[in-house]
C-alpha cells in the first residue's frame, strides 16, 4: 500500500464500528462454537502454552504464524485466545460461497490482496539494453497503453521477481523503479523471444484500514498473518509490512489506545494428518513505542524507519514461539536430537517437547560448527537411516529390548487388545469408508492445484486438512442421511427372516420418523465409537513392527541397535548439558525450566472413559507380563555369566598350556571396526525375512513362546555378514561406549 493512503487512513477520525458496541454475538458464539468442536474433532491433542500473556482488556493484534494450516489456523486461536477475535481474511476467499458465509457470520475483515487480483498481460517482455537501460522493459506485441498504468506492478513468472511500474513509455516500451537484478529474473528477460508476465493493479486499502481502526477503538481484538497467505515451507515467510501500519497508524490517530501486539505461533506434528496434534504458543506482548509513532507521524523516510523498526520487533517475537529451520533435513536433525536428549526420567509433555526443539534449534544454529556437533550430526543421520531400513520410529526401539519369548507374549497380548478394539470400531470404520476416500482424493487433488498456483508451497499440505474438513462437513450428514432412508425402507420392507426376530417386529410398530431418526443417532454413535477405539487399536498396530523384527532376528541383533541409541542418547545429554548453560543461564539450575509447560492441554471430547479403560487394562497387563519376563531372564543372564565366567578360566589355562609348549603362531590381522559401527540385516536376511509365510510366522511365536523346538524352522537363515555382525556386537558396542567416554 502506498505511504500516503495509509498514512491518510491512519490519521482519519476513527469511529467504532456500527454493530461492534451494544450489538449481539450470538451469530459469531454460535458459528466459533461450531467450528471449534469441528477442529478438536480433527486434532487427537491441542495443547497451549502462555495464554495468560493475553491481555484481558483493551485492544489485542494478535500476530499468528508460520501460516501452515489454511483455515484451520484461525480456528485453533479461537479455541486459546478466551476473547473474540476477528480476522483478516482475503477478499478472494470471502467472495467463494462456503468460505465466505462463514467468514462473515465470524465477522471477518476482507482484505484484498493484489496477487488475488493478477491478470496475464498480452504479449512478452524482455530487457533490450541490460547495461545501458537496466530499467526500461520493452514489449513484443504488448499493450503496454492501455493495460498497465503508473503505481501498478510487473510480475515474472515462477517467482522471478516484481517491480513497481514508474511511467509507460509507449505500448512497447515502460520503466519500472529498480533494476531487476535476480538472477532468475534475469534468465527470463534475457531470452530471445522475452517471458510472459502478469499485471498486478495497485489496491486502495483505505476501506479495510477504516474497519481495523475501528475494530481497536472498540477495545477488540484482530488477528492477522503477517505472512500474507499459507504454506508448508520448514520456514517463516517475510512478513508483511501492514501489521506495523495498522498498529502504528492507530497508535498515531489515538495516542490512548493502549494496543498490545501478542506474538502467536502455531506448531503442528502433522498439520494433514487426522486425529494429529498442535501446540499454539502465546508470546509475551509488544507495546507500542511513542519514539516510532512520532516518527511515524513525520511520514515519509521516518515513517519507513518506524515500520521496519516495529515489524523488526514483531519478528523477533515470533521466533520465540515457532520453530525456524533452513530446510526440512535439518528440522529431522533437530527432532531427533530432542527425542534422544534425557533431560529427566519424566516424559515431556506435547508443549515442553516444542519448546525444547525451539531451543535445540537455537543451539544448533549457536554451535553447528563444532567438531562435536558434527560428529553428533552424523550420528543422529545414520541412527535414522537404520530406523528407516527397519520401518520403525525411536519410541519403538525400547519394545526391542526384549527376548523372542518376551516378543512372542507381547506379541500375542497386543494382538488380542487388537482385536477387541478392531471388532468395536469396525462397524463405525465401514460406514464412513467413503469419507476416507473421497476426501484423500480430493484434498490431494486441491493440494496439486494449489501448488500449480503459488511460487511459495513445497508440496501444499497447508490446505489438505481444510478441505478434509469441509469435504466431511458436507460429506458426513448426506451419508447418514442415505443410511437412514435406508433403514426405512429395511424396516418397511423387511423380509421374512427378519419378520421373525423380535426386534423387527417392534421396529414395525414405530413410525417411519422415528426409525430414521435413531438409525441416524446410531450411525453418529458407531462412528462416535470407530474414532474412540479406532485410534486405539492404530498405536497397537504401530507398536506390533519392533516385535515382529524381534521375533524373527532374535534380541541378539535388536540389542545392537538399542545399545547404540542408548549410547548416543548419553551423548547427546552430555554434550547438551555442557553447552547449555552458555546459550541458556538457567539451564544449570534446573534441567526443565518451569516456562517450558506451563499450559494446558485440549483433548478431543471424544476420547472418553470407557476407551481410557481398556487402553488402561491393556497396559496393566502388558506391564505385569513385561514384568515376569524381565525376572526370567535375569535368571537365564545369572546363569549364562556364571557359566561363561567358568568357560573362559578353563580356555585362559589351556591357552597358557598351549603357548609354553609349542612355537608362537603369528597373530591374524583383525579388521579395525568403526567406533559407533552398525551392521544391518544384509538385503538377502531381509529378503527372507518379508517373504516368511504366516504359518512359518506363527510357528516362530508358537515356539518363543512355549519352547517349541520347531520354531527353529520358522527363523530365517542369516547372511554370513549378519552372523559376524551379532557375534560382534556385544564387543563392539562396549568398546565404542568406552571410546565415546574418552573422547567427551
Amino acid at each position: 500500500m502506498p505511504e500516503s493512503s495509509s498514512k491518510d487512513a491512519a490519521e482519519r477520525e476513527q469511529q467504532p464500528m456500527a454493530g461492534s458496541a451494544g450489538d449481539t454475538y450470538f451469530v459469531y458464539d454460535l458459528f466459533r462454537k461450531f467450528w471449534t468442536r469441528v477442529v478438536g474433532l480433527f486434532f487427537r491433542e491441542i495443547a497451549e502454552r502462555n495464554a495468560h500473556l493475553i491481555p484481558k482488556t483493551g485492544p489485542v493484534m494478535f500476530v499468528v504464524a508460520p501460516h501452515h494450516n489454511q483455515f484451520v489456523d484461525p480456528v485453533i486461536l479461537l479455541m486459546h485466545a478466551m476473547r473474540r477475535v476477528y480476522y483478516l481474511t482475503a477478499a478472494a476467499s470471502m467472495r467463494r460461497r462456503f468460505i465466505g458465509f462463514y467468514s462473515r457470520c465470524l465477522r471477518g475483515i476482507p482484505v484484498e490482496r493484489q496477487q488475488d487480483l493478477a491478470k496475464t498481460g498480452t504479449g512478452r517482455i524482455h530487457l533490450e539494453d541490460r547495461y545501458g537501460e537496466p530499467t526500461v522493459i520493452s514489449g513484443i506485441g504488448t499493450r503496454f497503453s492501455s493495460e498497465v498504468e503508473a503505481g501498478m506492478k510487473i510480475a515474472l513468472p515462477r517467482g522471478g521477481g516484481q517491480a513497481r511500474v514508474e511511467e509507460v513509455i509507449s505500448d512497447t516500451r515502460l520503466r519500472i523503479n529498480r533494476e531487476m537484478k535476480e538472477l532468475q529474473a534475469m534468465e527470463l528477460l534475457t531470452q530471445s523471444d522475452g517471458t510472459s508476465f502478469k499485471i498486478i493493479p495497485h489496491v486502495n486499502q483505505d476501506e479495510m484500514y477504516r474497519e481495523v481502526f475501528g475494530r481497536l477503538n472498540a477495545g477488540d481484538c484482530v488477528g492477522i498473518f503477517p505472512e500474507g497467505g499459507s504454506h508448508d515451507r520448514t520456514e517463516m515467510l517475510p512478513l508483511k509490512a501492514g501489521v506495523t501500519i495498522m498498529a502504528l497508524g492507530a497508535t498515531a490517530a489515538n495516542p490512548d489506545l493502549g494496543l498490545k501486539i501478542v506474538p502467536t505461533g502455531l506448531n503442528y506434528f502433522h498439520p494433514s494428518k487426522f486425529r494429529s496434534r498442535a501446540v499454539i504458543d502465546f508470546g509475551q506482548p509488544i507495546d507500542i513505542p511513542p519514539e516510532l509513532v512520532e516518527k511515524y507521524r513525520r511520514g515519509g523516510t521516518a515513517a519507513r524507519e518506524a515500520c521496519d523498526a516495529l515489524l523488526a520487533t514483531v519478528l523477533e517475537g515470533l521466533k520465540q514461539v515457532t520453530l525456524n529451520t533452513p530446510d526440512l533435513e535439518t528440522l529431522r536433525l533437530i527432532q531427533a536430537g530432542r527425542r534422544l536428549y534425557q533431560p529427566t526420567q519424566h516424559s515431556l509433555t506435547m508443549a515442553q517437547q516444542v519448546e525444547l526443539t525451539r531451543r535445540f534449534i537455537k543451539g544448533y544454529t549457536a554451535y553447528r560448527d563444532l567438531p562435536e556437533v558434527k560428529e553428533l550430526r552424523e550420528r543422529i543421520a545414520d541412527y535414522n537411516m537404520q530406523l528407516h531400513y527397519y520401518g520403525i520410529r525411536d519410541h519403538q526401539v525400547e519394545t526391542m529390548q526384549v527376548g523372542r519369548a518376551g516378543a512372542g507374549a507381547l506379541f500375542i497380548w497386543r494382538v488380542i487388545w487388537l482385536v477387541l478394539m478392531g471388532l468395536v470400531a469396525l462397524p463405525g470404520t465401514v460406514l464412513n469408508s467413503p469419507v476416507f476416500v473421497v476426501t484423500s482424493i480430493v484434498s490431494k487433488r486441491k493440494a496439486r492445484a494449489a501448488l500449480a498456483a503459488s511460487t511459495v508451497k513445497v508440496r501444499a499440505r497447508d490446505v489438505i486438512a481444510t478441505w478434509k474438513i469441509l469435504i466431511a462437513l458436507v460429506l458426513v450428514p448426506l451419508l447418514y442421511t442415505a443410511y437412514s432412508a435406508m433403514a426405512v425402507v429395511f424396516v418397511r420392507r423387511a423380509p421374512d427372516w427378519a419378520l421373525q426376530t423380535e426386534v423387527m417386529v417392534r421396529l414395525q410398530q414405530w413410525s417411519s420418523a422415528a426409525v430414521y431418526v435413531w438409525a441416524w443417532a446410531l450411525a453418529a454413535f458407531m462412528s462416535y465409537t470407530a474414532l474412540v477405539f479406532g485410534e486405539q487399536a492404530m498405536d497397537i498396530v504401530k507398536s506390533i513392527r519392533p516385535l515382529f523384527l524381534t521375533l524373527i532376528l532374535g534380541s541378539e541383533h535388536t540389542r545392537v541397535l538399542t545399545r547404540q541409541r542408548e549410547q548416543l542418547s548419553a551423548d547427546i545429554t552430555e554434550l547438551v548439558n555442557e553447552l547449555g548453560p552458555q546459550i541458556y543461564p538457567e539451564f544449570s539450575t534446573t534441567r526443565i525450566p518451569e516456562q517450558l509447560g506451563n499450559g494446558r492441554t485440549t483433548h478431543s471430547n471424544i476420547i472418553n472413559e470407557s476407551a481410557d479403560m481398556f487402553h488402561r487394562k491393556m497396559r496393566e497387563g502388558e506391564q505385569a507380563l513385561r514384568q515376569r519376563i524381565n525376572g526370567s531372564a535375569a535368571r537365564a543372564a545369572a546363569a549364562a555369566a556364571t557359566a561363561a565366567a567358568a568357560a573362559a578360566s578353563t580356555a585362559e589355562t589351556e591357552l597358557h598350556d598351549s603357548e609354553t609348549g609349542c612355537d608362537s603362531v603369528p597373530k591374524e590381522r583383525v579388521r579395525r571396526r568403526s567406533k559407533y559401527a552398525f551392521n544391518p540385516p544384509t538385503p538377502r536376511t531381509m529378503e527372507t525375512l518379508n517373504s516368511i509365510s504366516p504359518m512359518e510366522f506363527l510357528s516362530t511365536v508358537t515356539g518363543a513362546v512355549f519352547g517349541n523346538s520347531a520354531s527353529a524352522a520358522a527363523t530365517p537363515e542369516l547372511d554370513s555378514n549378519d552372523a559376524a555382525s551379532l557375534a560382534s556386537a556385544d564387543d563392539n558396542a562396549t568398546t565404542a561406549k568406552d571410546d565415546t567416554r574418552q573422547d567427551l
